[in-house]
């Protein structure tokens, strides 16, 4: 009799554990990266370690209605470095937890704006962050051109009619090959 309990007990146990496990099973965090034959080195207006765009201060006024754009801020990534005996394709991807529409998301934590969002530019046309991920045009790379530059800017965008405060965004970047 003892036996038949212990297989019960442990049954249960086996099925409460089992149900625990379930609960997390949508816990996974997928690393991905890329082998390739060419790498280059990044530097954003010159650093390579912890770059920061800083954008002008402008009045609430310039950005009033939705659509709005103030305080274009030009900024370029540099591409050096570049080995690898064969050109290649190489484009920047910014990929950005939060966003606001297909521009990047204001998450300054103390005071911050209301409906101002960070569009990032490349020549005329807006980087469309749908998806949370966006990439610029793809240059030339590798064989005899080994750095290329990219030119970009980032601006306020309204996303409503602004009030006054904080702004702040970051995104991650990298280099894709093709």
């Amino acid at each position: 009799m003892n036996k038949l309990i212990n297989v019960f007990a442990a049954t249960a146990i086996l099925s409460l554990s089992s149900s625990a496990f379930a609960a997390t099973s949508n816990n996974t965090v997928r690393f991905m990266g890329e082998v390739s034959e060419q790498t280059c080195d990044i530097n954003i207006n010159g650093s390579s370690t912890s770059p920061i765009v800083l954008l002008p201060t402008v009045s609430d006024s310039q950005l009033a209605s939705s659509g709005s754009t103030t305080g274009d801020t030009p900024f370029t990534v540099t591409l050096s470095g570049c080995g690898g005996a064969q050109a290649s394709n190489a484009g920047i991807v910014f990929v950005a937890n939060d966003i606001d529409g297909t521009n990047l998301k204001n998450t300054a934590s103390t005071s911050p704006a209301t409906n101002v969002a960070i569009q990032l530019m490349e020549g005329a046309s807006a980087l469309d962050f749908t998806g949370n991920k966006a990439q610029t045009a793809t240059q030339s790379v590798g064989g005899a051109n080994t750095t290329v530059t990219y030119d970009l800017a980032a601006r306020y965008y309204a996303t409503g009619q602004a009030t006054p405060g904080a702004v702040e965004a970051q995104a991650q970047f990298a280099v894709t090959y093709q």
